[in-house]
């Protein structure tokens, strides 16, 4: 997989500085972190915290891949529903993840809150909106499973739909008030940052190149120094570069890509999600649309903008806005970019024991910021020895291949592709 400049919205109208520090020598640790995304950078947060001598090593800067390029929902649960997920990894199990990620939202916010990260944090909800009868019928199903631990999301009519979206043609919606909006990029920087001031070493433009075990300890090598560490959290999820590539046979590379324009006038702002909450509807080739605090459009899909097969994701855009917000108007997109998720093979993310006190967690399918924060939290417990094995959200687990993996990533992104061009000539 190549990886690709973060060119986003949210790397090119960043306030906070990129951090730069070299690993240029050698580091014995507790515990060392490949990745500083969400996850790894949440695991250093908790681990600082508690006193342990924490490396993290991130090859370009906080946010660089996946968390940085995010949509910047903080959802709770998966995109499958609580049911299946108690299907895909039993009941008992399925019950202590569906919990487990339902108060994702809250650790992210608190977070947010307790270490005064500056993103943009908006929690008003978050919309799922039902572009036909088939997607209603589903959102009334995923509303029942969600609504057994209690009353956490409630089903909008079309009338209360528009009021909050101005959006045409969708039939209604599951508010969800526990999530919201952020700048995904400036979140990641935050945590860095607070996992900094708590005692971790965090060291950016620094890859892992190399990792060895020996004497009882793991040595990972950078390009102008090392790390020795007793445990080892790999969080790189689908960016993964130079570090145990059979990894990359448990997930599938998946491409979502958003375009924004400049920021909207207050007149357009009436005519697009007036309510400011995240969407994203029932298509199976999803379109996800938001608002910055700029006023920015930003509209989503799945697919690979970067692609030389990406024809028509510009003229796509704008007929999807012509029809779906008509009063906004013409638009023009000053930015688009692409980031790339892993999809594990039941889409419920993995945490691997690789051995010798060697961990992996990825798989997160597109919902990485509140369950990637949760799941570097919990794994940071675990790896102080404050839960057992039992107690995590899900299974720890050897590698297990995706079968016909090539097959089912080119079936994501042709898939993608087709449906566009679908929907520019019908």
């Amino acid at each position: 997989m190549t990886q690709q400049v973060n060119n986003s919205l949210w790397s090119l109208s960043r306030t906070s500085k990129i951090h730069t520090n070299i690993l240029d020598h050698k580091e014995i640790v507790d515990v060392a972190i490949i990745g500083g995304g969400y996850t790894g950078c949440s695991a250093a947060l908790r681990l600082a915290e508690a006193g342990t001598k924490v490396a993290l090593l991130e090859a370009e800067y906080s946010g660089f891949g996946g968390s940085g390029r995010n949509v910047g929902l903080t959802n709770a649960g998966m995109w499958i529903n609580p049911e299946e997920i108690g299907k895909v990894i039993g009941k008992e199990r399925g019950e202590i993840l569906n919990q487990f990620l339902s108060t994702a939202p809250d650790l992210v916010h608190g977070l947010i809150d307790k270490h005064g990260i500056e993103c943009e944090a908006l929690r008003n909800g978050t919309l799922h909106l039902a572009h036909n009868e088939t997607g209603l019928k589903a959102l009334k199903e995923k509303i029942r499973q969600i609504n057994e631990e209690g009353k956490l999301v409630k089903l909008l009519s079309k009338s209360e739909t528009f009021e909050l979206t101005a959006a045409e043609n969708y039939l209604g919606a599951i508010q969800d008030m526990r999530a919201g909006t952020i700048q995904p990029l400036e979140y990641c920087n935050g945590l860095m940052l607070a996992a900094k001031s708590a005692g971790a070493n965090i060291y950016t433009a620094s890859p892992a190149l190399k990792i060895n075990y020996k004497h009882d300890q793991w040595h990972i090598k950078t390009p102008k120094g090392m790390v020795v560490a007793h445990q080892v959290l790999i969080a790189t999820n689908a960016y993964l570069e130079h570090i145990y590539p059979q990894l990359k046979k448990s997930f599938t590379p998946m491409y979502y890509s958003q375009m924004a324009t400049d920021p909207l006038s207050a007149d357009q702002l009436k005519n697009f999600l007036p309510g400011k909450n995240g969407t994203w509807d029932t298509r199976t080739v999803m379109r996800s649309y938001r608002t910055d605090a700029a006023g920015r459009l930003i509209i989503g899909t799945i697919g690979n903008i970067q692609s030389k097969n990406a024809l028509v994701f510009k003229s796509w855009a704008d007929k999807m806005i012509r029809e779906t917000f008509p009063k906004v108007g013409p638009v023009n997109w000053a930015y688009k970019w692409a980031g790339c998720i892993a999809c594990s093979e039941n889409y419920v993310p993995n945490i691997h024991d690789l051995g010798q006190g060697l961990y992996s967690i990825s798989g997160f399918s597109g919902r990485g910021i509140s369950p990637g924060t949760a799941f570097g939290q919990v794994m940071a417990e675990y790896l102080l020895g404050h839960i057992k094995p039992k107690d995590l959200p899900v299974k720890l687990e050897t590698i297990k291949p995706i079968s016909f993996n090539k097959i089912r990533g080119l079936f994501y992104e042709c898939g993608s592709q087709l449906s566009r061009f679908y929907d520019h000539v019908i």
